[in-house]
C-alpha cells in the first residue's frame, strides 16, 4: 500500500471543521476550478454507506465509486474505494492543536493495473497532490472568513 497525506492548519475548533469535511466535494467551499467532482448516488443524509461516484473532470480520465466507511462525529469522515484505479481507503481526519484544528487528508491506496499506475506516477499524482493543496486552503478560507 501506498500513501498520500496532506494537511493543513486551520483557527477553528474540530467542532466547527468537521461539518464541512462531512461535505467534502459536494459543500459550498469545495473549489470551483477543482478537476475533482464528487456526485452523490445515495440520497438523504451522508451516512455510512452513502455512495460517490468521482469524477476526474479532464478527458479520458479516470472516475470510480466510493463509500463512506467510516464517520467519526468531531473527528473523521472516510471512504473505500469500491471499483476503477484505486484499491484502498481515504479519510480526512481532524486533529485538535491548541486553540487550531489540524487537518489531514490521507489515502492508503494501491493502484490497479499497469496503465492505470504508469498513468498515475507520470500524471495523475502530481495533479491529485496540486487539487487536494487548493481543496484544504478553500477549506481554511471558508472556515476563518465564516467567523
Amino acid at each position: 500500500m501506498q500513501q498520500n497525506l496532506h494537511s493543513i492548519l486551520i483557527e477553528a475548533q474540530p467542532k466547527d471543521v468537521f461539518p464541512q469535511i462531512l461535505l467534502w466535494g459536494e459543500s459550498k467551499w469545495w473549489p470551483k476550478n477543482s478537476q475533482m467532482k464528487f456526485i452523490r448516488e445515495t440520497p438523504g443524509e451522508i451516512k455510512i454507506g452513502t455512495r460517490y461516484l468521482q469524477r476526474v473532470l479532464l478527458p479520458l480520465a479516470p472516475q470510480w465509486e466510493v463509500e463512506v466507511n467510516i464517520i467519526e462525529p468531531g473527528k473523521k469522515v472516510g471512504r473505500k474505494f469500491l471499483n476503477g484505479i484505486f484499491s484502498g481507503v481515504e479519510w480526512v481526519e481532524l486533529e485538535p492543536v491548541v486553540g487550531l484544528t489540524k487537518v489531514k487528508y490521507i489515502m492508503n491506496f494501491e493502484v490497479n493495473g499497469i496503465l492505470n499506475r504508469g498513468l498515475w506516477n507520470l500524471f495523475f499524482r502530481r495533479l491529485h497532490d496540486r487539487n487536494l493543496e487548493v481543496i484544504l486552503a478553500n477549506l481554511r478560507d471558508f472556515i476563518v472568513n465564516k467567523k
